[in-house]
């Protein structure tokens, strides 16, 4: 079913040495995981969703299960999807744990995540 790549994700800047010097200097830490940095990239692109199975995984906040909820309806809506699995994270600050995405990228054909308070 789908892909998981554990590299680095396109768009995510990592501070070099010179910000992340700037960060400690101010007495602010960065938002970026360098860990989650290092392991993480998107799967190939599917060519459509349609009849696929679709991953809805939350971060644990009441509006992140609406949001995810009304958007599994749609794209069943418009897509016929096969299957819905949603599931959450178990802290809403930190990436999903290793058996959350497994268990994702073994189920799913695609994953839609969201952060909503």
């Amino acid at each position: 079913m789908a892909s998981v790549s554990r590299v680095s994700a396109p768009g995510v800047n990592v501070p070099g040495a010179n910000q992340a010097e700037r960060l400690k200097e101010l007495g602010l830490l960065s938002p970026i995981d360098p860990e989650a940095y290092s392991r993480w990239r998107p799967a190939p692109r599917l060519e459509s969703i349609h009849g696929k199975t679709g991953g809805f995984l939350g971060n644990r906040k009441a509006n992140a299960s609406l949001l995810l909820q009304g958007v599994m309806e749609l794209l069943d809506k418009d897509f016929e999807l096969r299957d819905g699995v949603t599931t959450d994270k178990y802290v809403y600050s930190r990436p999903a744990a290793d058996d959350i995405i497994d268990d994702l990228a073994t189920r799913c054909d695609f994953v839609v995540t969201a952060i909503a308070d």
